[in-house]
């Protein structure tokens, strides 16, 4: 607290050096001081500094709190703030006492309704003015126009799409005789390649007749529910009826889940015992960022693709669409002919909402069950396939915000749960979470394997002893890159935060720092990377095929050079780290990198500050989520308590 209120008296410092007024009244030198509870970037305070320039309200104190906590609401994912005295004041109370945020939002109000804001706030959206008020559902609703501008072009794309008439038109009968076929033994996709078909779900058949028959649907369900499985057989389906697989484009919000569409079709289609020629059809399919997509200029901050040049699809399918923020889906829609193209959106209503403002997605699906303005258009897959009933009781009473009875465990513990089952581990400070760190270390990467086939220290060694061509292509350099990425993906640690010890870069130090002494090389405190390291892309590179979140492991041949390995559709890549694109250690990583991933057994790391703003349901939904096996969440009660008690409110006009 002692090093913020020092930030705070800084930044407070340069705001009176680059002329905001203060000296005026101690009301707009304290709301300064005050808003340090915020935490908004400087760039935020010089933007209301010109506005106040602008508006000619330099000495509007309540004008500049109810602009502060605009710029907080942004921050938050909130498209706007909702003015009614009781919702403003709860705002303004997160950095004001309770009886200045009372006498501000009064004052504001007041302010507003003499008109003394008419330079600045318009109630006219094509006024070009910064701030529009807009009313919504009874409430009067102050935008950034930007945020106005683009969830109101939403809104009516949005309707145009729910009004067209299916592109291409199959009777009841062709439907479910189509369905019907795809789920035939040998025609059916399988558990892996040889085993069992997958079961027929009710609800994946509903969703399944809703894409043959609907010019928009949604599906939406949580992990293991079988999202990936069904999105295949849609394709398989669509394609029966006469879509031509060039006329099919695929998109999702990062570069990691564009791959995972294209891998998940590559591997769905292989594992069909007799795959039609339709079939085999779509294996020349791949996943897209919704900026490759759309084809991103650079050059013009624009798109190629959009509502003068429509993107030429007879279907869309899109991934991950809870990631989508506003912004982004109103530009992808903009480039929708809704009239030519059939558009299929999938996701997890329950998972975290976009990095940036908006929550498109959970808002479509307000409580899982009444569809509203989507009825008819939504499915909501129930039964989950992947995890045991432990793990998804316990996702269940998390995303209901209880805490299931529990005693805490000790880590050691937690390190030998049995499958499906999971644990809770209490912070005991930082010299402890160090020396569990250290345990989680051993268990994972340094511990002899019961089969016998290998640790994570035995392989990235075997495998630095070969040439790397031999590595890639041949038939003993071929099982061992397998059995390293088996164990890449058999354990994560996932934090909400990134920095500080308790943050992904502080937990991926320490690892390092125990992992080099066994199986790395000295030169990783000058290089940054060492034999055995893993590591994740931060940024795409489609010329390498290289995407944001792409998880890689780094081995050192025995000419000492380091290459970077990935997988990449049932075989490997391999770079010189010297011309990868940035990266970072992965051992650990937040909860928002891991969306879309699972592994067998998860570390969910809670921050020691149990009031963290980044403390909420839907995180820790996301978190435990991601475990197939096991699971150890690492907190104080209090702090899980307070994340379960919150759940992120995303304030906008959109009302579906």
């Amino acid at each position: 607290m002692t090093e913020t209120v020092r930030e705070a008296e800084q930044l407070l410092d340069q705001l009176s050096d680059l002329g905001i007024p203060g000296e005026d009244a101690g009301a707009m030198k304290h709301l300064y001081a005050a808003s340090w509870r915020l935490e908004l970037p400087l760039l935020d305070y010089l933007t209301i500094r010109d506005l106040l320039e602008l508006g000619g309200c330099r000495d509007e104190a309540p004008l500049v709190a109810v602009l502060m906590s605009l710029f907080a609401a942004l921050e938050e994912g909130s498209l706007c703030v909702d003015l009614e005295e009781r919702a403003l004041r709860a705002r303004l109370m997160r950095f004001l006492e309770a009886g200045q945020a009372e006498e501000t939002a009064t004052s504001f109000l007041s302010n507003l309704s003499e008109e003394r804001y008419t330079a600045l706030i318009t109630k006219n959206g094509d006024a070009y003015l910064p701030l529009v008020l807009s009313p919504s559902r009874g409430k009067d609703l102050l935008y950034f126009q930007k945020f106005y501008v683009h969830e109101t072009l939403l809104r009516r794309r949005m309707e145009r799409l729910l009004q067209a008439e299916p592109s291409l038109r199959a009777s009841e009968s062709d439907i479910a005789s189509i369905i019907e076929e795809i789920y035939v033994p040998d025609c059916s996709i399988r558990v892996g390649k040889g085993g069992r078909p997958i079961d027929r779900d009710a609800r994946q058949a509903e969703a399944l007749r809703l894409s043959l028959g609907s010019q928009f649907c949604i599906v939406s369900g949580g992990p293991g529910t079988g999202k990936t499985s069904l999105m295949v057989n849609m394709l398989r389906c669509l394609i029966r009826t006469g879509v031509k697989s060039e006329g099919i484009l695929l998109g999702a919000p990062t570069g990691r889940a564009a791959q995972r569409m294209t891998e998940a079709i590559q591997q769905a289609i292989h594992t069909i015992a007799s795959p039609a020629d339709c079939d085999r059809e779509l294996l020349n399919l791949k996943g897209s960022t919704l900026h490759k997509l759309l084809r991103y200029r650079r050059s013009y901050h624009d798109f190629y693709y959009r509502e003068t040049h429509p993107l030429p699809a007879s279907v869309i399918i899109l991934d991950e669409v809870s990631m989508v923020d506003v912004i982004m889906m109103e530009r992808f829609l903009r480039a929708v002919d809704s009239s030519k193209t059939r558009l299929i959106f999938l996701g997890d209503k329950d998972q975290l909402p976009s990095v940036e403002a908006g929550a498109v997605f959970a808002e479509m699906i307000p409580d899982g069950t009444r569809a509203g303005r989507f009825k008819g258009r939504l499915v909501v897959l129930k039964t989950v396939y992947r995890s045991g009933r432990n793990l998804v009781n316990l996702a269940e009473e998390i995303n209901r915000g209880n805490l299931p009875k529990y005693a805490p465990i000790s880590f050691q513990s937690g390190l030998q749960l049995p499958p499906d089952q999971w644990g809770i581990v209490q912070n005991e400070g930082i010299q402890a979470w160090r020396h569990h760190i250290r345990m989680w270390v051993e268990q994972h990467y340094l511990s002899p394997i019961e089969d016998d086939d290998g640790n994570f220290k035995d392989l990235t060694g075997e495998a630095g002893r070969m040439e790397v061509g031999h590595l890639l292509h041949s038939e003993p350099g071929r099982p061992i890159l397998d059995r390293i990425f088996q164990r890449v993906q058999e354990a994560r640690v996932l934090s909400l935060v990134r920095n500080g010890i308790y943050g992904c870069t502080g937990i991926n130090r320490e690892i390092a720092g125990r992992l080099t002494p066994e199986i790395g090389h000295p030169a990783w405190v000058q290089k940054g990377y060492f034999a055995g390291a893993m590591i994740m892309i931060t940024r795409n590179d489609y010329a390498k095929e290289l995407f944001n979140g792409d998880v890689g492991v780094v081995i050192r041949d025995r000419g000492g050079a380091y290459r970077a390995f990935f997988p990449r559709l049932g075989s490997y890549i391999a770079f010189s780290m010297d011309v990868l694109p940035p990266w970072e250690l992965a051992f650990a990583m937040t909860v928002h990198k891991s969306q879309g991933s699972e592994f067998d057994d998860v570390l969910l790391v809670l921050p020691p500050d149990e009031a963290h703003r980044l403390l909420t349901r839907e995180i820790v939904y996301t978190g435990v989520t991601r475990a197939r096996k096991r699971i150890i969440i690492y907190g104080t009660t209090s702090a899980l308590k307070n994340a379960l008690a919150r759940q992120i409110e995303r304030q906008s006009g959109l009302g579906w």
